[in-house]
C-alpha cells in the first residue's frame, strides 16, 4: 500500500471502526522524526479506537513495538469474559466474589476477637 493510499494520505480520511469487533489494518511504513515521533495514519487510530488527545498504552515485546487503547483493552477483557461464560453456565462470579469476602471477613473479625480476648478486652459484634 502506498502513502498516498485511502487512509494513509495527509488528508483527514473518515473512518469509522466497527463497534462490534476490533478492527485490522495491514502493515504501514512510518516515518520516525527527529524527535521520535511516528504519525498513526486514521485508518489505523480508528481501528484502535483512538482520537486524538486520548492516552493508549505502550510496550516493546521482543523488540516490537505496541500500542493498545483502554477501548480495546475493554473490549478484549470482555470478550474474555463471554467466552468464560459460554463456557461456565451458570456460574455467578459476582456470588462467588461475595461469598469468599464475607467469609474472608467473618474470619478476620474471629481472629480480630480471639487477639481481644488474649488481652483482655471485649469482643467487636
Amino acid at each position: 500500500m502506498t502513502a498516498s493510499a485511502k487512509g494513509f494520505s495527509e488528508e483527514p480520511a473518515a473512518f469509522d471502526a466497527s463497534p462490534s469487533k476490533l478492527d485490522s489494518v495491514a502493515h504501514a511504513r512510518l516515518k520516525i522524526d527527529s524527535a521520535g515521533r511516528i504519525v498513526i495514519p486514521a485508518e489505523m487510530r480508528a481501528a484502535m479506537l483512538v482520537k486524538p488527545g486520548d492516552m493508549v498504552t505502550a510496550h516493546v515485546v521482543e523488540g516490537e513495538f505496541r500500542l493498545v487503547s483502554p477501548d480495546v483493552a475493554l473490549k478484549r477483557f470482555q470478550a474474555v469474559g463471554r467466552e468464560w461464560r459460554k463456557r461456565n453456565p451458570g456460574v455467578d462470579l459476582v456470588e462467588e466474589l461475595i461469598a469468599d469476602r464475607r467469609a474472608e471477613a467473618r474470619q478476620e473479625l474471629e481472629e480480630a476477637n480471639a487477639w481481644r480476648r488474649a488481652h483482655g478486652l471485649p469482643p467487636l459484634d
